[in-house]
């Protein structure tokens, strides 16, 4: 699809989506390249199969889940940290994501494609049965850390059924041939689900004082960037330090606000969504929601009230010009756009606190490949979950932009990314 903007819309190609052959390298010279792990980009693209949305939406709605067990008062329940509070000994987590990326553990370097996720606390890599795999043995720069015994054992528990267990040890960090980091405490996993596939593990961008954030912070001011493409066949990247703020830095700029009670996930707040003509104020609302940013879950998620509202003023905007279609899986509302030529989208622009952004033509719908198929890509949060007035908001909706997260200074900064189709 490619789009050309008006005042109120954006105005689409349609062209037939056929599986990409290619790669179109859009990260080449930024940084870490960030993948679809079933797009041709992927470091395991020869292993990969053509996307799976009915995998894709398991997923999703399983993380989902796992996220909406937010309490009243924001905290989640508590786990336990064993001896060594430094040292977290089990894990619950939201799930999986749907990029990789490659980073370099050891010594000789072994590169190993590992899930992209800023709601992980932990970074860990698969260390025995098949796949992709880091050999500690092989390393002359492994070591163990330092733990109540002379091995430290950890247990990760995702919402989807997937798990991971192992121990902790300490390595040689590759991020790129300029920045290494001695002694990187990541797990080394000797157990693991088949969810995972062909990725060696998961690369943990949350926050905690384990994540790969805390470990490099010396080095990069826990400052990091990325731009998820909104296309199979393209790649978008990840950036730290420097180099995330030469790229990345602009004056869309709202409040990034830490809570201690759940310190994986980054939360901004959303204070309206603009769609065509119409504004929806999100801070009416009693309570107000509270809005995650995270990069593992598919599409947004909104208070029922809130959804329902945008879903009318969508269906307005559609239903005049286009055929409706069955709903896909779990999105509700769909439109038939085979013979269409030049597609008419309604715009839309999430209002967060001191800024507005307005999203890519891609982040308004979801587009199936095996048709002209495209549904609202937004969820309302079920009626009887315990946080209905929990926003999360999805990678679907943060498709081609560059967003710069910098921790320390608590701040989230929005701009156009370089990952575009």
């Amino acid at each position: 699809m490619v789009n050309h903007e008006e005042h109120d819309k954006y105005v689409v190609e349609m062209k037939p989506l056929r599986a990409a052959t290619t790669c179109k390298d859009q990260a080449k010279g930024l940084g870490l390249t960030l993948a679809h792990r079933q797009g041709v980009c992927s470091p395991i693209a020869a292993n990969r199969q053509s996307r799976n949305s009915k995998l894709i939406f398991l997923r999703d709605q399983s993380r989902v889940n796992s996220m909406n067990v937010l309490g009243q008062s924001g905290a989640l329940p508590a786990e336990d940290h064993g001896e060594h509070a430094q040292m977290p000994i089990r894990r619950s987590s939201p799930g999986m994501g749907e990029f990789v990326v490659t980073i370099g553990i050891g010594t000789p370097k072994v590169d190993l494609p590992l899930i992209f996720d800023t709601g992980s606390e932990v970074t860990w890599t698969k260390c025995g049965q098949q796949g992709p795999l880091f050999d500690p043995h092989e390393s002359k720069t492994f070591s163990w850390p330092r733990c109540s015994a002379s091995k430290c054992n950890y247990s990760i528990n995702y919402a989807d059924g997937s798990y991971s267990n192992g121990e902790y040890v300490q390595d040689l960090l590759t991020l790129t041939p300029e920045y290494q980091f001695e002694d990187f405490l990541f797990g080394c996993s000797q157990s693991y689900s088949d969810d995972f596939g062909a990725t060696a593990g998961v690369l943990g961008l949350g926050q905690g004082d384990n994540t790969l954030i805390s470990r490099i912070e010396q080095n990069f001011s826990t400052i990091f960037c990325y731009c998820i493409p909104g296309s199979e066949s393209s790649s978008g990247y990840l950036l730290f330090g420097f180099n995330a703020l030469t790229n990345c830095q602009t004056d869309n700029i709202t409040p990034l606000i830490i809570d201690q009670y759940n310190p994986s996930y980054y939360f901004v707040n959303l204070v309206g969504i603009a769609l065509g003509n119409q504004t929806f104020s999100l801070s009416s609302e009693s309570p107000p929601p509270r809005t995650i940013i995270d990069s593992g879950t598919t599409f947004t998620r909104l208070p029922p009230s809130i959804y329902e509202a945008v879903r009318a003023e969508f269906v307005k905007y559609m239903s005049t010009t286009y055929s409706v279609a069955k709903p896909l899986s779990t999105l509700d509302t769909c439109y038939d756009l085979r013979g269409q030529e030049n597609v008419k989208l309604p715009k839309m622009i999430l209002q967060f606190e001191n800024t507005d952004i307005t999203l890519d033509s891609s982040a308004v719908v979801w587009r199936e490949n095996d048709d002209a198929q495209v549904c609202l890509a937004f969820k309302p949060n079920p009626p009887n979950s315990e946080r209905q007035d929990l926003v999360i908001i999805g990678y679907v909706q943060q498709q081609n932009l560059n967003i710069l997260f910098n921790i320390q200074e608590k701040k989230l900064h929005f701009g156009t990314g370089r990952c575009g189709n």
